[in-house]
Order: C-alpha cells, then structure tokens, then sequence
C-alpha cells in the first residue's frame, strides 16, 4: 500500500540564482505570480492570497473562468506553504484534488524550491502535471533571471528588449501570443511543448 501511494505523488526540486525572500514573493506576491505563471497556456486575471494558516489562495485563470483554489494548512514565511490545490475545471474527466507542501531553503548563493504534489488517484496523472511543473518552474526561473538583469541595468519590469527574452518564448500559439501551456494543451497525451 506505501509502494501505491509512493507512485501517486509528485517530488520536484529546482535551484535558483535568487535568495529564499526572492524566490518566496515571486511564488506568492499577485503581481510577480502574473508575471510568470500561465496554466494551460492562460494568463491570470487575479490571485487571492491569504498567506495565514486557514487562508484561502485562489487563482483566476483566463477567459474560460478556471478558478484555482485552496487553503493552507501551514504557512512558514520564506520557508514552507503547505496547502489544498483544486482545479475547478469543466472537464469532469479530470482530477482536480491536490495537496501541496512547498519548501524554500538557501542553497549556497541561491535557493531551492521543493515541491510536493500528492492526490494523484492513478500514476497514470503524474506525467502531465509532471511537464506542467517543468514548464512553470522554467518560467519562474526565466522571470527571475529577466529580473535580475533588468535591476542591474537599472531598468524597469517591463522594459526588456527582445534580445533579454528566454528562447523558449518563441513558440506562439494560434493568436500569436507566447505559448505559455504549462508543457501541455488540451490533451494530456500531447508532447510537452517548449521543448526539453
């Protein structure tokens, strides 16, 4: 039985060349979270965020009306979030009940994100949100690089030249518009997209 449940939850780490406080308000504050994080290829419209024990965070996705909502069960600033992750969606084909333990920590010069997603009903589930996690974590990481360049050159948020922009922001969707899919469309069975 710890063998099945082992097989339904999914462990990602990433690095970053940013401190702990840095990383922890791109992953929490509304407007750096807008800046990055595009699931299903959508942009958020708005993002509540009580950041409290029994807080609700709520995420508001595109046109389509995808809301994303949970409440946190513990929440240690610039160190660990741990909360429910329901995906209010239309497809009644898909799971939607997650948990999430998100850890930040120092690691040399920079810091470390580790996040665990656990709920998955079939191992079958993992891949997909595997390649959305990639595909998330490779922008936040972009962000967060876009960021400090642009500080350095004294510049503003918004004020990147093309040249500065990560090469993965080249495909574009049917609208023209950066694909930002979180690794996948519509189809689960679809490659990720973004390369890799």
């Amino acid at each position: 039985m710890e063998e099945d449940q082992k097989a339904n939850v999914l462990e990602i780490e990433r690095q970053f060349d940013v401190d702990v406080e840095t990383l922890f308000k791109a992953w929490t504050e509304a407007e750096q979270l807008k800046q990055w994080w595009h699931p299903m290829g959508e942009s958020l419209t708005d993002v509540k965020n009580d950041l409290k024990e029994g807080g609700e965070v709520a995420y508001f996705v595109g046109e389509a009306g995808l809301e994303i909502t949970g409440t946190y069960s513990e929440v240690s600033l610039n160190e660990k979030l741990v909360y429910s992750w329901v995906w209010n969606m239309s497809d009644e084909g898909s799971e939607n009940g997650y948990s999430l333990n998100v850890s930040f920590s120092a690691e040399g010069d920079g810091s470390k994100l580790r996040v665990i997603q656990d709920g998955f009903s079939k191992p079958e589930m993992l891949k997909t949100h595997q390649d959305g996690w990639d595909k998330g974590l490779d922008d936040l990481e972009s962000y967060l690089s876009g960021s400090i360049k642009r500080a350095d050159a004294g510049e503003t948020q918004n004020q990147t030249s093309e040249s500065e922009q990560p090469h993965n922001d080249n495909l574009k969707s049917a609208e023209g518009m950066s694909d930002r899919s979180g690794g996948y469309n519509e189809a689960p069975e679809q490659v990720k997209v973004g390369g890799g």
